[in-house]
């Protein structure tokens, strides 16, 4: 090679060298996790737990949330983007009318947007950041960080056992099986503009699992009513997953409102199950035996039975 094209090779390798150098996320090897933390402290993953011992801050919602992980955390560096901080996401705050709504929707943008900097700041100084969701982060858990993050932020999510996965054990049913329903709607109350309504998902009479954040009792009973006989069970499971405080009441469409003090029931810590799942097991109107399942068994073990042909 001549000393032209060496000299040529090596401009281009400083070039690069300096091009990577000068990219985002090039400036060290951390990384952000987002951790479910399951329902109850003990239901932490072992991978999530894997993470957490070699994290260097933590991202939180509420001081609480530092009291339940204070094993976990021990000593180290937390910092805390609020609950209250998704309110207004979605809005332009400065298309409001309301000063004061006007005002909270910066405030809370603001939020978001110091948490997201001090994610970005933490992870190119080469920390690993995590932040600790109770449940499953992925059901109605924050996420928005890595909308706001740049799209090739190096971030991996934990799952976790959330209170869907922990409300169906603590009832003992599972959920997908209905004898001639599978299907279970995970969902929570309506709100202004939205699509799918209880009521039209309630068409159905599919097996319904409610987080209960804020949901009129009453008013939900009357369209699970108009739609579900009155003797369809439901099943209110309370901190699922811990096993101190867990409690399940079981009830029925139309009994519920008259034998279920409601009111006093933990608020957005418990969930309602709602099907004929509950009480089914695992039967199934053509007792499991269909397509090539049914041809396997009618020649490879022709004594069996059949099971019953759906109607």
């Amino acid at each position: 090679m001549s000393l032209k094209a060496k000299g040529f090779l090596v401009l281009v390798i400083l070039s690069l060298g300096v091009a990577v150098g000068t990219m985002p996320l090039a400036q060290g090897t951390g990384k952000f996790y987002i951790i479910g933390m399951g329902t109850s402290p003990d239901l932490v993953t072992v991978r999530g737990a894997e993470i957490i011992k070699h994290a260097d801050v933590f991202l939180l919602e509420e001081p609480g949330d530092r009291e339940a992980w204070a094993d976990l955390i021990g000593d180290r560096e937390v910092f805390f983007c609020p609950h209250v901080s998704r309110r207004f996401y979605g809005l332009d705050a400065e298309k409001l009318a309301d000063p004061e709504a006007r005002k909270l929707a910066l405030s809370c943008a603001k939020m978001r947007q110091d948490a997201v900097d001090r994610i970005q700041a933490e992870v190119r100084a080469g920390k690993t950041v995590a932040a600790l969701e109770w449940g499953d982060a992925m059901m109605y858990g924050t996420t928005f960080y890595l909308e706001l993050l740049p799209e090739d932020f190096p971030s991996e999510i934990v799952p976790g056992v959330g209170a869907f996965e922990a409300s169906t054990a603590a009832v003992k049913w599972s959920p997908t099986f209905g004898r001639d329903t599978n299907s279970v709607i995970l969902t929570m109350g309506d709100f202004p503009g939205r699509l799918d309504t209880n009521e039209r998902l309630m068409e159905t009479q599919t097996s319904m699992v409610f987080y209960m954040m804020n949901v009129d009792c009453p008013a939900l009973f009357a369209q699970l009513a108009a739609h579900y006989p009155a003797d369809t069970p439901v099943a209110v499971v309370a901190y699922a997953g811990d096993r101190e405080k867990q409690q399940v009441i079981r009830s029925t469409v139309g009994r519920f409102l008259t034998e279920v003090d409601y009111e006093k029931l933990p608020k957005d810590m418990h969930m309602l199950l709602v099907g004929k799942f509950l009480g089914c097991g695992q039967a199934r109107v053509d007792g499991l035996v269909s397509g090539k399942a049914r041809e396997f068994i009618e020649t490879s073990h022709p004594e069996a039975p059949q099971g019953q042909q759906p109607q």
